[in-house]
């Protein structure tokens, strides 16, 4: 067994990491605590494609679903999809910064709920995209996070 913070090596059935002191889970618990989630899969180079095509306006319709497909995932209702659609608008873009380093957050969180190994810099590698104007690569980035839990429509 691993730990899911520092990826070390712990024996079975220890409760916290003796290296970094997280809580873990065996292998029964996560087989008990697994659910459908009802979020259908994205294919990432058609929506790159339709944002391109439609100058934009496709992926202000992407925004919102991620933003709903990660309320949906993890349980909460941060931010619906619409309010982040509308500020990142009125904002000129800076809320859906701070939305892409909370989402980066709230996926890694989830992710260490359901036992996988996280990436502890997703938040941080959401935002230097989004503030290197490279948004549509974050939003590609989060889409194939949400595609590993989403059922096949």
């Amino acid at each position: 067994m691993y730990c899911t913070n520092c990826g070390r090596k712990i024996k079975d059935g220890e409760r916290y990491c003796p290296y970094c002191g997280t809580k873990t889970f065996n292998e029964y618990e996560f087989n008990q605590q697994r659910v459908d989630y009802a979020i259908s899969r994205r294919s990432i180079p058609m929506c790159i494609i339709l944002s391109i095509v439609t100058f934009g306006i496709y992926g202000l319709y992407w925004l919102y679903c991620l933003a709903s497909d990660v309320n949906t995932l993890t349980g909460e209702e941060d931010s619906s999809g619409f309010k982040v659609l509308i500020l990142s608008i009125i904002t000129l873009g800076l809320y859906e910064l701070y939305w892409l380093y909370k989402v980066g957050e709230r996926l890694s969180d989830f992710q260490t709920y359901q036992g996988e190994m996280v990436d502890s810099y997703r938040a941080l590698v959401y935002l230097i995209l989004g503030i290197f104007g490279l948004n549509i690569v974050a939003r590609a980035l989060i889409q194939n996070d949400l595609n590993k839990y989403a059922y096949d429509s």
